[in-house]
Order: structure tokens, then sequence, then C-alpha cells
């Protein structure tokens, strides 16, 4: 009966904790990469093709596990420090030890547009 179990414990993988939360994120591309793919498994949970229904029925679990991805991106950038130079710059400055990631945003364009904005 132990057996079973254990194999059964082996089978299943928490694709959150494993493909996601398991990642280094040291650039706003991995990070933007991982929001979307929370993103797609949310929004394709029904068995459908990418539903907005489906992540809206989603809504709180989508919005946990994207909250966890921040805090893992910021966990992986504690010791980013814009003001003494180990980094360029970024959004606002930020010493070691300190939350945040703006430095990943140093020389990415700001205005950049695939399509134009509706109205």
């Amino acid at each position: 009966m132990t057996e079973k179990r254990e194999e059964t414990e082996k089978e299943t993988i928490d694709w959150m904790d494993t493909f996601v939360l398991g990642e280094h994120y040291q650039t706003a591309y991995e990070i933007l990469m991982k929001i979307d793919e929370i993103v797609r498994v949310y929004s394709a949970a029904d068995g459908q093709p990418n539903s907005w229904d489906s992540l809206i029925k989603r809504q709180d679990a989508f919005s946990r596990d994207v909250g966890r991805l921040v805090l893992r991106a910021v966990q992986m950038n504690l010791d980013a420090d814009t003001v003494m130079g180990q980094y360029k710059a970024g959004g606002f400055p930020k010493y070691a030890g300190e939350p945040g990631f703006s430095h990943l945003l140093y020389n990415i364009p700001r205005t950049v547009f695939l399509r134009e904005p509706e109205d």
C-alpha cells in the first residue's frame, strides 16, 4: 500500500511549483513569459481554446498564482542594487535587500505598440 501511494506522489507534478516558482527571474522577458504561461493555463482550463470566461471563472486562483510569481521574482532580485552601481538603472532607485525588480526594465523601449489601443 505504501509503494502505491509513493508512486502516486511521484507522478503528481505541481506545475506552479515546478515550472513557475522553480525558475530564476533575472530578466523582464522571463517574468512576462511566465505571466503569459499562467494566463494560458487558467484560460484553457475548461478544455477549450483560451477563453476569457475560463480565466474569469478561476480569477481567485489566477490572482494567487500571479502573486506567487511576483513574490518569487522579487526574491530572486533582492540582491540587486541600482544605487551603488551593480545595475545601471531601473524604474526606481533600489538598494540590495530591498524588494523590487524595476532594474530589469533598463533600456527596454517604453512606447512600442503592436496595435493601436481601442477607444
